[in-house]
């Protein structure tokens, strides 16, 4: 990463340098096909089992907008907490820019994988950041609008 520049995050793959991530979003375009979304349905972690470790489920609420951890994989919460059955809102996993509800957000309205790239802080362990990459990936079981996001998780050795 450059100097100074504590992150990156876009809807560019090429953000992202864990092979993990990246096949993870390969899984997620390959079970897509050319629809504009996959569904909940479509995604079956038996095809990835070594990155199930890395998953993160979120169920989607609105009014108001919030993220509802449904699965969180053991590699995440043993690093950043299982956040099981919490809103991101009252429980967020405070990331590399202190707002993983609004990077949620960016993937509803764009409707794109988002990627990142960092070091992220979490909340009740200050002071021990980890550097990951990761991809929040848009799920719908209409094809229309989003009520799931599944994300990698990859925590950089």
């Amino acid at each position: 990463m450059p100097s100074g520049q504590p992150y990156r995050v876009g809807f560019d793959p090429e953000l992202v340098t864990a092979s993990p991530v990246r096949e993870f979003h390969e899984y997620w375009l390959k079970v897509r096909g050319s629809r504009r979304f996959p569904a909940k349905a479509d995604i079956d972690i038996a095809a990835v089992p070594r990155l199930a470790a890395g998953l993160i489920l979120l169920k989607i609420h609105s009014d108001p907008l919030d993220f509802e951890y449904r699965i969180v994989g053991d590699d995440v919460a043993s690093r950043l907490g299982n956040l099981k059955g919490k809103r991101v809102r009252d429980a967020a996993l405070v990331n590399v820019t202190s707002s993983a509800y609004e990077n949620y957000c960016a993937v509803v309205r764009s409707g794109q994988p988002q990627f990142l790239e960092g070091h992220a802080n979490v909340a009740f362990r200050p002071g021990q950041p980890s550097l990951l990459s990761r991809v929040h990936c848009p799920l719908s079981d209409n094809g229309h609008d989003i009520d799931h996001i599944i994300s990698c998780v990859a925590f950089h050795h």
